[in-house]
């Protein structure tokens, strides 16, 4: 090319950098007869180089990687064969430029900027890749060069600052937007993280994101996002171990450009999932004052690692993400606390404090033992709880408290145990299933277990088990809205705002509704218990009610199988868990008119519920379809699924409830019956 045409086309470039590389590309290839030409610009500020064109192609995605003084010492030296390549820069070569072909470079100062040893400092390098027969005209080359780039240097360096500006603009403008996108969702933490998962990994160019935040009550990492996805189960890290907890210890950005080589990292996962982690770049997400959390992005797309824009883009993107998470879960807490606020709205309203005449009245009644009831037949599993009133059932817990030695063990006032059982029975809501008179069949069947197991006469359990046993059978169901989990749920409704981040949305409402009522200054039927004493009634308490929600005794049941007679002592809540699953299936265990009886109120429940999914635009499940469900069916179903397997584990253990499975079997029996029966009207129909 003509030298005069050359600075023409400089000229009309202007400051285009990508077009003014190709250009000189163009330039230096003429010059040199060499195959492919390509420049390096290096950034000052860091050990960086960037590839943007090659020859006069421009590249779709620039290349960024590290170079250090001593590569470049080296690599300037002699020619670069392909044996010779390493690091990032190889790398690069490797991924554009197919041919065998040697690589010659030049390096090209930079005219003001001094380096340590007081040089000038190399602006960048000029790679010729040539025919080996050339390579022994090395000098000749680096005079041409020298001579080109002496006229041309400082335009081509204003062109590469002014693309940086503009870069780093654009880097501004999109987090900018990513900003504005992330505060738009801080009203729902979870959307919030996967949208922070998303814009990471979009910024950065990576394969996989997770985002960890710091339990404040534990120190450790906890995550419910993976890649952008909930994932079922929290991941939690303990503090400090690992990349992402040595980020949170240092409170430093790290950037692994070989994951496998790094001593903090573990190939476990890789191992079982079949992913492969090149590199990381995982960075702290700090408040105003700490470090709340970390991200962690995993292999680098179209690049060799991340790089050190990759690095500015996670240092600024790391503001926005601990600003938007921090307004989250402080939107999340006024969530909890107006939730909180309008379900005590609806407890006063609901719960209004027992009259004091009717304290009196029942109070007279039981010390003059008005309420006959024969004890022993009572005691017996087939007695049927439900025929009692009201009133009777009062009567009848306070009983069981007296009759077990609860009240004289633990010395509670009768006044605060009567008082507490009047505010449990109007807890209850007249719902036709859930309501006073289930929570009471459930009592009665925890009775029965202990009265005729001699549970705590064999060493079994404690009198503390069995006090935070009655407790817990009484306040299992302490509110319920007729409704189960996925309806609160996709209803969105108080207890889901409160509750569903933890599980059991139901069984922790019931929780909430004990501990107010026992913290109750008119029934606190605990006082009488020292600190430690205190704190394991409330935690068997809790476990127990929890137990009630039938996943969680799905998910133990393999451990409640391996229960013998043998091992109980060793597993007291394993037991008392497997017997709060009983009782509350107590109903199924009774003889048939009861048993069909529940059955109908329990639908009932279930059919309202569905109406209201119906409502929502939400297809329910046909057992709450009242179009669909057919009782007898489901019925059969649940004894086969549940009940049965659940009661012959206890028959296992003990043999004394076998009588139960008896009964089970009976009811079936006569669902089977009444199926058959309403197939054959059917078909007569």
């Amino acid at each position: 090319m003509n030298p005069y045409k050359f600075i023409e086309e400089l000229s009309s470039a202007g400051t285009d950098s990508l077009q003014l590389q190709c250009i000189v590309n163009r330039y230096l290839k003429d010059i040199t007869n060499a195959s492919v030409v390509f420049l390096i610009p290096l950034i000052p500020t860091s050990d960086e180089g960037i590839l943007q064109v090659v020859g006069e192609r421009i590249l779709e995605k620039e290349f960024r990687f590290s170079i250090t003084s001593d590569f470049i010492r080296n690599i300037t030296k002699t020619e670069f064969s392909r044996n010779d390549r390493d690091n990032d820069l190889s790398e690069m070569i490797a991924k554009i430029i197919s041919q065998d072909q040697n690589i010659l470079f030049f390096t090209i100062n930079h005219p003001t900027i001094k380096c340590d040893s007081n040089a000038n400092q190399v602006a960048l390098l000029v790679c010729i890749v040539t025919e080996e027969e050339i390579i022994k005209k090395r000098e000749i080359y680096e005079k041409s060069i020298s001579e080109v780039f002496t006229y041309i240097l400082g335009h081509l360096l204003t062109s590469f600052e002014l693309f940086e500006e503009k870069r780093v603009r654009g880097q501004c403008q999109n987090l900018l937007q990513v900003a504005r996108r992330l505060l738009g969702k801080v009203g729902d933490l979870g959307k919030l993280m996967r949208s922070v998962m998303t814009e990471a990994k979009d910024l950065a160019k990576a394969e996989r994101c997770s985002l960890f935040l710091i339990d404040k009550s534990t120190g450790e990492l906890v995550s419910k996002v993976f890649d952008g996805d909930e994932v079922s189960e929290e991941l939690r890290i303990e503090n400090g171990r690992g990349i992402a907890g040595h980020v949170v210890k240092t409170g430093k950005l790290l950037n692994i450009r070989n994951a496998y080589q790094h001593p903090l990292f573990y190939k476990g996962v890789d191992e079982l999932t079949g992913f492969k982690t090149r590199n990381i770049l995982c960075f702290p997400i700090c408040d105003e004052e700490n470090i709340i959390g970390v991200a962690q992005l995993c292999n680098k797309i179209d690049g060799f690692h991340f790089d050190k824009c990759d690095e500015e883009i996670a240092t600024a993107f790391s503001i926005y993400c601990g600003i938007s998470i921090m307004h989250a879960l402080v939107h999340e807490h006024v969530q909890k606390a107006e939730a909180r606020h309008k379900l005590s709205q609806e407890l006063l309203l609901h719960h209004m404090k027992v009259p004091e005449e009717d304290m009196k009245s029942i109070y007279h009644d039981l010390q003059n033992s008005r309420i006959k009831i024969n004890l022993e037949e009572f005691a017996s599993f087939q007695y049927c709880p439900r025929d009692i009133d009201k009133i009777s059932s009062i009567h009848m817990s306070f009983e069981i408290f007296n009759n077990l030695l609860i009240i004289e063990k633990y010395k509670i006032p009768k006044d605060k145990l009567l008082q507490f059982l009047l505010l449990v029975q109007k807890g209850y809501r007249d719902m036709p299933y859930h309501n006073w008179t289930h929570a009471f069949s459930v009592t009665h069947f925890g009775f029965c277990l202990f009265k005729n197991l001699k549970l705590i006469e064999r060493g079994i359990v404690t009198e503390l088990h069995l006090l935070a046993f009655l407790v817990a059978c009484l306040c299992h169901d302490l509110d319920h809205r007729g409704t189960n989990n996925s309806y609160q749920k996709q209803s969105r409704s108080s207890l889901a705002k409160l509750y569903s981040s933890e599980g059991s949305v139901n069984e922790r409402h019931h929780l909430s509704q004990a501990i107010c009522i026992l913290n109750d200054a008119s029934c606190k039927i605990l006082d009488s218990l020292d600190n430690d004493q205190f704190k394991e009634c409330i935690d068997v308490i809790g476990e127990l009610i929890l137990a009630t929600d039938l996943a969680q005794h799905f998910r133990i049941l393999a451990n409640l199988r391996q229960l013998t007679p043998g091992n109980l002592k060793g597993n007291p809540m394993l037991l008392l868990s497997l017997m709060m699953t009983c009782c509350d299936l107590s109903d199924q265990i009774k003889p048939w008119p009861t048993t069909q009886f529940v059955a109908e109120l329990v639908y009932e429940e279930f059919f309202h519920q569905g109406d209201l999914e119906k409502e929502m635009g939400i297809s329910p499940p046909d057992m709450m379809d009242r179009q669909k469900a057919c009782i007898p069916e489901l019925q059969i179903e649940f004894i086969a699924t549940v009940v049965r397997p659940t009661f012959e584990i206890l028959a296992n253990i003990f043999p004394e409830t076998a009588i139960c499975l008896n009964t089970i079997d009976d009811n079936r029996q006569n669902w089977e019956k009444l199926k058959d029966h309403q197939s054959h009207v059917s078909l007569k129909a």
